[in-house]
């Protein structure tokens, strides 16, 4: 039995799951599959490991034993589970539901756990383990503003589970692989809060591209002198999060996490990506899940798809300007309460860009509506990047949750 210890920030995203584990960094969606008829399984020879371990996110076949998972069936992740025709469990956008209540949360965290886990070991050892792999854990995850006060300390407790172990067992191969997590610490962080803490230990080509957005609304020299590390060091600052399900606005007041004046609008991007779907589907087209329409959007048409494409694209535009509307709405109320204080605005998240053409220009005119004097910049981050602020974030906390570790680099 081999005892690891592991340092992970994950970002369980209604879309996509980031996780840092240990300094490497994995995106996969936020997506699983139950299987009720396991009887056809064909385990993965020793001649094609090296093949399952290089893709095995999209490989893997789980089940669970953990106060996580309620449910004990196993479950196909990433491509294999989008293309198995049965239905996804993912996070609904629309359900009152928290993410601390829901087995999807534990079964994406537990997963990617154990698969860098058993990935590990095969690197270190090229065989499968004998015995049981266990690893003790340091966890930083988030839940959103509004879940977090309610749900955090629940959460938590079921992560920590008195010390004992949860069970993750690969069903792939010939033989059952077991692995057992212990988590030692945990910290579960408000979304939003954690991308700021992103933001503080950015580095320099990240810093020029936070300063690059930020002079675009002053073309005068009005930021003349300011960086980017000082845009990232203020201490009062307005964080908007887009994320597939919640939009969480994230204020921080004098250096820390103001709570009583941050909030969560319980819409995303995936809200957009739904009523697209709705409509697309009462007009016949063949689209299941949101997830495979983004897919299809967010790809390059070939020329046998130019023309659905289009169409396609046009309704889901006319469905984000109307959701435009709706946030530029939400920030007036933000700002109503906060405003007076607020240095820095930074505009973040997987729905960030996608929703860019429609938002930006709202968001300066909600801002120019509190005094033309007003020298605000609004930094808004392209989704490729940003998406990943939040889990920078948490694996930086987490790497401070061992006293030992405390005096740890960025």
């Amino acid at each position: 039995m081999t005892n690891e210890h592991v340092i992970a920030g994950l970002d369980l995203g209604n879309g996509y799951v980031k996780a840092n584990i240990n300094g490497g960094v994995r995106v996969f969606p936020s997506i699983a599959v139950k299987q009720f008829n396991t009887a056809k399984h064909t385990p993965v020879g020793l001649q094609d490991l090296d093949i399952f371990m290089s893709d095995i996110i999209n490989q893997m076949d789980l089940s669970f034993a953990s106060p996580l998972v309620e449910s004990t069936e196993r479950r196909l992740f990433g491509e294999r589970a989008l293309k198995s025709g049965l239905n996804l469990e993912e996070f609904d956008v629309f359900a009152r539901t928290s993410k601390a209540e829901v087995d999807i949360s534990g079964v994406l965290a537990l997963g990617v756990l154990a698969a860098d886990q058993l990935q590990e070991y095969y690197t270190k050892e090229k065989t499968l383990p004998n015995s049981t792999i266990r690893a003790h854990v340091d966890l930083a995850t988030a839940l959103p503003i509004s879940e977090h006060r309610k749900h955090e300390k629940v959460y938590r407790d079921r992560y920590l589970n008195s010390g004992n172990p949860h069970i993750v067992t690969f069903h792939n191969f010939e033989q059952p692989v077991h692995v057992e997590l212990i988590f030692d610490n945990v910290y579960v962080a408000n979304e939003g809060e954690s991308a700021q803490y992103g933001l503080m230990f950015a580095k320099e080509p990240f810093l020029d591209m936070i300063h690059k957005e930020a002079i675009k609304r002053f073309p005068n020299g009005e930021l003349d002198g300011i960086t980017g590390r000082d845009l990232v060091s203020a201490e009062n600052t307005l964080g908007i999060d887009i994320g597939e399900g919640t939009i969480d606005f994230a204020v921080f007041s004098n250096g820390r996490f103001n709570q009583d004046a941050s909030s969560t609008l319980n819409q995303g991007y995936g809200s957009v990506l739904e009523s697209t779907l709705s409509k697309l589907q009462d007009q016949g087209y063949p689209y299941k899940s949101r997830k495979e329409l983004s897919e299809f959007i967010h790809k390059q048409p070939s020329p046998f798809t130019r023309k659905k494409w289009t169409h396609v694209n046009e309704v889901n535009q006319s469905e984000e300007m109307r959701f435009g509307d709706i946030v530029s709405s939400e920030v007036s109320k933000v700002f109503s309460r906060v405003g007076g204080f607020i240095e820095v605005i930074f505009v973040f998240g997987g729905g960030a860009t996608p929703l860019e053409w429609s938002l930006f220009n709202k968001l300066q005119s909600r801002v120019a509506e509190f005094g033309d004097d007003n020298l605000l910049p609004i930094v808004y981050l392209d989704s490729r990047y940003s998406r990943f602020l939040n889990v920078q974030g948490l694996y930086q906390v987490a790497m401070r949750l061992r006293p030992n570790h405390a005096e740890l680099e960025a």
